[in-house]
């Protein structure tokens, strides 16, 4: 990639949703301002509310939803535009434990269906093992890859994978690549 493009999709950390805009609404507006017939682009978009898990909600606001919620509108939002490839900057931060472990489930499960290719960026270790294929390792100042670390963990991945020795030694890798990248403390 050298910049912007119709291919690609975005999900934000904080959610990106415009208050105003009903959930069926955010998910259109990619749809919408690429010029889509409005009949067309609401049977798509209905169709990722239904993927994400939020048929009955069309109609509330971001403010009506909980924080999982509105990120699952993010997703089926950028999924709406059937990217080639899907960038996701800490998606799932900004949510509870058991909210983060589903939606990362739900992620598992839309990918199996569409094969997006997916860039995660995330601070949590577990969550990088249990998501990805490959995980780059990035060092702090000056930001460099550490480490690219391939998982090769099976495919569907469940909560199995998380209690296998593989996904240990996994874990056990990226942290020392992690420590390795660090700066050292100022005194």
């Amino acid at each position: 990639m050298s910049g912007p493009g119709q291919d690609r999709s975005l999900v934000f950390q904080n959610y990106g949703l415009l208050p105003w805009r009903t959930v069926l609404g955010n998910v259109e507006f990619g749809l919408e301002i690429r010029g889509m017939a409005r009949a067309r682009r609401r049977d798509i978009c209905r169709d990722y509310i239904e993927r994400v898990g939020l048929t009955g909600f069309e109609n509330h606001y971001p403010h009506q939803i909980s924080g999982g919620m509105q990120q699952r509108v993010g997703l089926a939002r950028a999924l709406s535009k059937d990217p080639k490839i899907l960038l996701m900057d800490e998606p799932f931060a900004a949510v509870d434990m058991q909210t983060r472990e589903r939606l990362q489930d739900e992620l598992l499960g839309i990918w199996s269906a569409m094969k997006t290719t997916v860039l995660f960026v995330t601070h949590s270790i577990e969550e990088a093992v249990y998501l990805g294929d490959r995980v780059i390792v990035m060092s702090s100042r000056p930001g460099r890859i550490a480490a690219d670390v391939m998982t090769e963990l099976p495919r569907p991945r469940s909560d199995d994978v998380k209690s296998s020795e593989r996904y240990a030694e996994l874990l056990r890798l990226v942290r020392a690549a992690l420590k390795k990248g660090q700066m050292p403390m100022a005194a």
